[in-house]
């Protein structure tokens, strides 16, 4: 079992119910942790976009523009996931 997979299983072993982004074989090398302030499960971004584009044949600015129309959204949704941006060094859309 690999990490990403570990770790949903442990979060849902704990009672969380929780949106896993699929397919689960190209998104799971952008998964870092389990957020449990929030419960949400939380995504590199910048490895979330380069899985995006090594799975699909994308450039960068094709991944970007089809995160943002098709995954992004998602995290606004109850228990949706969360998208750790390196460059700002938090999660996007949680506010401080």
């Amino acid at each position: 079992m690999n990490f990403a997979e570990q770790t949903i299983q442990d979060a849902i072993e704990d009672g969380n119910k929780f949106v896993v982004l699929e397919p689960r074989e190209v998104f799971a090398p952008s998964v870092m942790y389990f957020e449990q302030t929030h419960k949400r499960l939380v995504y590199n971004l910048d490895i979330l976009l380069a899985c995006l584009s090594k799975a699909y044949g994308w450039d960068a600015i094709e991944s970007l523009e089809w995160f943002d129309y098709n995954v992004f959204p998602l995290t606004h949704m109850e228990k949706g996931p969360l998208f750790y941006d390196e460059y700002e060094e938090k999660c996007l859309t949680i506010e401080d």
